[in-house]
């Protein structure tokens, strides 16, 4: 028989392209979720297994035809292993899913100690099993554990499946495993090993299977009817309409998974027997002792936790407003517990008109979020301050439609206000142009419905105006940078001539001339800074210049009274004073030549030369020319690996240097000197800690400011200059100190090449 035309043989071809095919076709379903991605690599490995037993039985010898049976023995066990993970994925068990393959791995690594024998027969090559080895009882085993461990979990998932439709799916997903992977092709492999010449089926089970599979996903969810609005107090309405609308946004995936999402969050919230679906309805029955306060906290945990940043939460809010009612004082307890979840998920701003908001000492919540996101959530709380008066405005709808920002916001029965549609259609403008088009949008729309409101009659004017002022002032630094504040209290005051609005208006008028005005008096501070600064320099580098010829005049003399001192034909004890003369001047010209040289390295443009240098290298040079009192440990710790650095040597001495005498200096009575060293990829850093007295924290801020200096000694240009050198390193240096405990200088200078300058 021709291996190329058999149906025998061209089952195994077609069976796999199908394969692909409707695996293919679920790939290309929205959203892409994670059993969708392992559904199509479960009919990825099916096919190479349709294809490798086509190759196994048309193999031109008997070599070819034992390797594809290699093949085909792995990618069956690794397909069972597949069709587990996908299905259990379904209910979010990822955690699992690794585990899942270690079964099909050990199969396959006992498939290297399994004899077998490959034979010629009518069909082409068959195979037979040589023994009931361990290696064979453990293929054995592992291939009964993956169909009874897949039974049991499609069983789970039909009995836990609350809509008919998904029950009907999981049940053909069942029925179809069962009859044909479980029954059919154990039953079809016995009998080919007992009789070689029965013809080959597998293809044939593996295509009606995938047909089953098929005409599952075909099914589409029902879709729940969402109750109409009640009164907030009949919170067991309530209740079923938030289920009914968290059922549906969860529901329509071609595997059902996004709707155990809503079966989880029922067994989570321990309502499972106060819910039921009937008639294309998701019901809820309150007992009389159910314990509403103990709900709600459940239900904030796990939208928290698992629905974060989802519309659903938004939906929530009715909930809230009918826990509001009918809990009274017991809700604020519940409020305090979960205010920043509230804040963050603009919830606390729709419950009870805002009345919680005055109990809000601050809300950061909008720094998380990028300006267009925190944009959206500015004004929706503005209008979920005022959904029940907005939806009694004839027009409102009509208004909305006006502005392109505004015409996708939507507002429920129950005044939830939805955003979703209106982040997705900002993607559509120039990225520049988002922010501007919203706020001119939003404020034209916000501004009307509060200018329609507070002209009623029955308005509360002064209690809605004192939490409008509330908002603002809660979202207020946020408001200000993104430009909200000022453009929207503008408008507001230009349509509403009330009191309160202009006070508000007039309030952030005052704090802009105030601001202006101390950004006047900051820049002339920087001003005058800059031109004391300009004259230190010009000074310095005067004084410089004009010192250097008569230090260098004195310390030449001092060298010559040296040797002069040293031929006097006089006993020692005679030349000893006027050693120390001698001394005491030179030391007194090394410390005016350190004045000397600050004044000119800060005053003086620089140019670093950097070069590849040894660190260690650099601050041994240092230390050998330091005099280091004897009641002081010096230790040296910089790591074998640390990278040399590219710095200017000369400039780099002269900051450790300092830095090192400095320490000294704060340590009279001795203590312990360390410099060290270490890097991350970017940068490296070099710290000099010392024990000594350590440093006030009113002077911390002021340590790297020429001619400020705590020492009775000294003019105040050593820090300063460091930070001058180590920031034309490209660098930053640092301080942290504590009295009476020491202090630690740390230098940040980048590594590599990308520091050198031109």
């Amino acid at each position: 028989m021709n291996a190329f035309t058999s149906p025998f043989f061209l089952q195994y071809l077609v069976s796999g392209i199908l394969s692909l095919l409707v695996s293919g076709y679920v790939l290309t379903r929205k959203p892409r979720t994670l059993p969708l991605k392992l559904f199509f690599l479960y009919g990825f490995v099916v096919a190479i297994w349709e294809f490798s037993v086509f190759c196994q039985r048309a193999a031109p010898n008997r070599n070819i035809s034992a390797l594809f049976f290699v093949a085909l023995s792995v990618s069956s066990s690794l397909s069972l292993a597949m069709y587990l993970a996908t299905i259990l994925s379904i209910r979010q068990t990822r955690r699992l899913l690794p585990l899942v393959f270690v079964p099909a791995i050990v199969s396959d690594i006992a498939l290297i100690f399994r004899t077998f024998e490959v034979f010629q027969t009518e069909f082409g090559w068959s195979y037979r099993i040589a023994g009931n080895t361990i290696p064979h009882f453990i293929t054995v085993a592992v291939f009964l554990a993956y169909l009874l461990a897949i039974i049991l979990t499609l069983f789970t998932l039909t009995r836990k499946a609350r809509s008919h439709s998904l029950k009907r799916k999981y049940a053909i997903l069942l029925a179809s495993f069962v009859i044909f992977q479980a029954i059919g092709i154990p039953l079809t492999n016995y009998i080919i090993i007992s009789n070689p010449s029965f013809p080959p089926l597998g293809g044939l089970l593996n295509l009606l299977t995938f047909l089953f599979i098929g005409s599952a996903l075909l099914i589409k969810e029902e879709r729940i009817l969402v109750p109409r609005k009640f009164e907030v107090e009949d919170f067991s309405d309530v209740y079923s309409s938030f289920l009914a609308v968290l059922y549906n946004l969860t529901s329509g995936t071609r595997l059902g998974e996004e709707s155990f999402k809503f079966t989880r969050f029922v067994e989570r919230s321990l309502i499972g027997d106060q819910v039921r679906m009937a008639k294309g309805k998701i019901i809820f029955e309150k007992p009389s002792s159910f314990d509403v306060a103990r709900l709600i906290r459940r239900n904030l945990e796990i939208l928290k936790e698992e629905f974060k940043g989802n519309v659903v939460v938004d939906y929530y809010l009715r909930v809230l407003k009918a826990a509001y009612h009918i809990l009274g004082d017991k809700f604020d307890a519940i409020v305090k517990e979960y205010e920043g979840f509230l804040k963050e998920s603009d919830l606390i701003y729709g419950v009870g008109k805002g009345c919680y908001l005055e109990k809000i000492s601050k809300d950061k919540s909008l720094d998380s979020f990028d300006a267009v996101d925190a944009c959206l959530k500015l004004y929706k709380r503005l209008l979920l301050l005022v959904t029940d008066e907005i939806q009694s405005l004839p027009d409102f709808k009509k208004r909305l439609m006006m502005y392109y920002a505004t015409g996708n916001v939507k507002i429920t029965e129950y005044g939830e206000i939805l955003m979703h549609d209106v982040r997705e259609k900002t993607r559509d403008l120039p990225e520049e142009e988002r922010l501007s088009i919203l706020i001119e949008s939003f404020n034209s729309f916000v501004s009307w419905v509060y200018e329609k409101i507070l002209f009623r009659r029955d308005a509360d004017v002064q209690t809605i105006l004192n939490r409008l002022h509330r908002i603002l002032l809660l979202n207020k630094k946020r408001a200000i940078d993104l430009n909200i504040y000022h453009s929207f209290l503008e408008q507001l005051a230009a349509k509403i001539p009330e009191t309160h609005v202009q006070r508000m208006y007039s309030e952030l008028l005052e704090e802009l001339v105030e601001t202006r005005t101390s950004e006047l008096r900051e820049a002339q501070k920087r001003l005058l800074y800059a031109e004391r600064m300009a004259a230190i320099g010009e000074t310095a580098a005067m004084v410089g210049h004009d010192l250097r010829n008569p230090l260098q005049v004195i310390l030449n003399a001092l060298y010559l009274a040296d040797i002069k001192l040293e031929s006097l034909p006089v006993p020692p004890d005679q030349k000893e004073p006027l050693a120390k003369i001698c001394e005491t001047v030179r030391e007194q010209a090394a410390y005016m030549n350190k004045i000397v040289s600050d004044l000119q390295d800060y005053a003086r443009p620089l140019s670093p030369e950097l070069t590849e240098t040894d660190l260690r290298e650099l601050i041994d040079n240092v230390l050998s020319v330091t005099t280091v009192p004897q009641n002081i440990k010096t230790s040296v710790i910089i790591d074998k690996k640390f990278p040399r650095v590219y710095v200017d040597p000369v400039l780099m001495r002269r900051v450790l240097s300092n830095l090192v005498t400095n320490a000294l200096q704060a340590m009279p009575n001795g203590g312990e000197l360390t410099i060290s060293a270490h890097n991350d990829e970017n940068f490296a850093f070099i710290t000099v800690s010392d024990t000594g007295v350590g440093i006030p924290k009113e002077n911390l801020s002021k340590l790297f400011t020429p001619l400020f200096t705590t020492k009775a000694k000294g003019q105040g240009f050593g820090l300063a200059v460091c930070k001058r050198l180590v920031e034309a390193h490209g660098g930053q240096i640092t301080v942290e100190s504590e009295s009476g405990k020491g202090s630690t200088f740390t230098i940040k200078i980048p590594l590599g090449h990308e520091n050198l300058q031109d």
